[in-house]
């Protein structure tokens, strides 16, 4: 006969913990890892480096780099060779220019006075037009080589930066505050950018990330219960909410992922636990409920020993159905 209680319809779904953030690190250059600068289980910060990278065409490109910037700032310098020089040499030609410039307004005034010859007063004339451009092109050299020197210290900073990111890729990072979960590399091996190096994720903040057949995905929402089991914990239910819900089915699983944090969670969690849970739908008391080994054809019990009574079913769990309409609690039931 037909009970009365409550019954608590769920959907399955299996996954597995996930730590927030969890990636796995590639590295962006070939090389030998010459060091680990970590180990499993070491907790990292933003931007720690976890090991060291040998790629010696790069690791020379960015000591030639280095060299040029510094004979560049030398050399930009007021006081440095290149600038001193060429003003040394302005000096000389302003001094010479001066000098000659002199020498023909005197020349000049005597041969005003009637004194000295015209091919006097034209050499001084030559020497003075000579020092003059000379002077002026001394200036103009020290002027183009300043900006030329500026120009190069800049392009030579730019190289240097990218230089140093470069030096940023031979010690592969880690992106976030977390725990390093584990390495996939070790001393000797060769690294490349197609394979995975590390896998970091957060040290505290795990959560579960489950697989929903997409024949129920349309009654999971966020903030539904969720009873889960861990085969590390025996049959030990915790208890967690859904979060977030990913309207993106996988083609091959036909499955939908669920996202759900604990709300009393395990004394001890690692990444890539296996899962299994039981998302509440809903829980309706005082139901009327009957086997679902009972339920013949999905829509009838067998009453007066074989035959059909069709019934309306509401809720329904692995073991029980709740049924609306059709029969009552003094209904006798045969099983099929």
């Amino acid at each position: 006969m037909p009970t009365v209680g409550a019954i608590t319809e769920s959907v399955y779904a299996n996954g597995s913990v996930k730590a927030e953030g969890q990636y796995q690190v590639f590295p962006t250059v070939n090389g030998t890892v010459l060091a680990l600068l970590v180990k499993e289980g070491d907790t990292v910060k933003a931007g720690q480096p976890l090991m060291r990278i040998d790629d010696r065409t790069s690791s020379l490109n960015t000591r030639s780099t280095d060299a040029q910037l510094r004979l560049l700032e030398q050399n930009i310098r007021e006081d440095g060779p290149v600038l001193s020089r060429l003003r040394a040499t302005v000096d000389q030609a302003r001094d010479k220019l001066t000098l000659d410039s002199t020498n023909f307004k005197r020349q000049e005034a005597l041969w005003a006075q009637g004194i000295g010859s015209r091919n006097e007063l034209d050499q001084r004339q030559l020497a003075y037009t000579t020092s003059k451009a000379a002077y002026h092109m001394a200036s103009k050299a020290l002027v183009e080589n300043r900006e030329q020197l500026r120009t190069s210290l800049e392009v030579a900073r730019n190289t240097a930066a990218i230089s140093a990111v470069g030096d940023a890729d031979r010690a592969p990072g880690s992106l976030m505050d977390g725990i390093v979960y584990d390495l996939l590399i070790e001393p000797g091996e060769l690294a490349t950018p197609q394979k995975p190096v590390a896998v970091i994720g957060s040290a505290s903040d795990l959560y579960l990330e489950m697989e929903v057949d997409e024949f129920d995905i349309r009654r999971i929402k966020p903030g539904q219960h969720v009873f889960v089991t861990l085969d590390s914990y025996g049959g030990q239910a915790f208890e967690a909410e859904v979060t977030r819900v990913i309207p993106l089915m996988n083609e091959r699983s036909r499955t939908f992922k669920v996202e759900a944090r604990f709300t009393k969670r395990p004394p001890q969690l690692f990444p890539n636990l296996t899962v299994e849970a039981s998302i509440v739908i809903r829980t309706k008391e005082n139901a009327l409920l009957v086997p679902a080994s009972y339920i013949v054809d999905g829509t009838y019990v067998l009453t007066d020993g074989d035959e059909k009574t069709l019934v309306k079913l509401g809720a329904h769990d692995m073991e029980k159905v709740e049924v609306l309409e059709g029969i009552t609690a003094n209904t006798t039931l045969y099983k099929p």
